[in-house]
């Protein structure tokens, strides 16, 4: 299962929505839209137009992951509700865990009980890291757990439903970095000491000038 970047946003509207907000929720392409493109509790903050987010929902629905809602009595906009539950067999806390990672992307264990909080009760760290290993463990996994970065003291993790972004290009060698450092030096004191001698000798000339006139 592989989303796209929109795809993804709006399958972590529709379980947010349906975890915080009952009544909201089957949920029209305009306030998925909304929900898609709000400030708060998303990242990165994007502009999708409806017609990405039709289209992000039809795929959705060719996917097995939304579906069309029954239509409500005297109600004219169509709904959508999202089939996670019944496609990736994920509880409350899955969904949670999970529309964390789409929504706002990269995040250690101790962020995403902070954020997900809003959408279930989380008792602890352990039980938010007892879900990860669970979704770590499935088959094929749903969250992976990324490198230490420098300056972190814990390990962030991300969803595996879109596209796998390569691993970024590594910094080079210490001493990769510090021979272009040293050549430069080396250039700049060759460049300064032939310009001092450059000085020297006209400076030589001047006084060997000045003298003569003097005899």
């Amino acid at each position: 299962m592989v989303l796209g970047d929109v795809e993804a946003r709006v399958l972590g509207v529709l379980i947010e929505k349906s975890l915080t907000q009952s009544s909201g929720y089957p949920m029209t392409v305009n306030a998925i839209t909304l929900g898609a493109n709000q400030l708060q509790n998303r990242e990165p903050v994007v502009s999708y137009g409806e017609s990405e987010v039709s289209a992000a929902l039809q795929n959705l629905i060719h996917k097995g992951l939304a579906v069309q809602a029954p239509p409500s009595p005297g109600a004219r906009a169509v709904r959508f509700e999202h089939r996670a539950v019944e496609h990736f067999h994920w509880d409350r806390r899955d969904q949670a865990v999970m529309a964390e990672l789409m929504l706002r992307g990269r995040q250690t264990a101790g962020e995403l009980r902070t954020h997900a909080l809003r959408m279930t009760p989380l008792p602890d760290l352990p039980a938010v890291t007892a879900i990860l290993d669970a979704l770590k463990a499935h088959d094929p996994p749903f969250v992976e757990e990324l490198p230490r970065e420098p300056g972190r003291s814990t390990n962030r993790y991300r969803h595996l439903l879109g596209a796998v972004v390569a691993p970024s290009v590594a910094s080079p060698a210490p001493e990769d970095l510090d021979a272009p450092h040293t050549d430069s030096l080396a250039g700049r004191v060759s460049k300064l000491e032939a310009e001092v001698a450059e000085l020297k000798a006209v400076i030589g000339g001047l006084v060997g000038a000045s003298e003569g006139s003097e005899k």
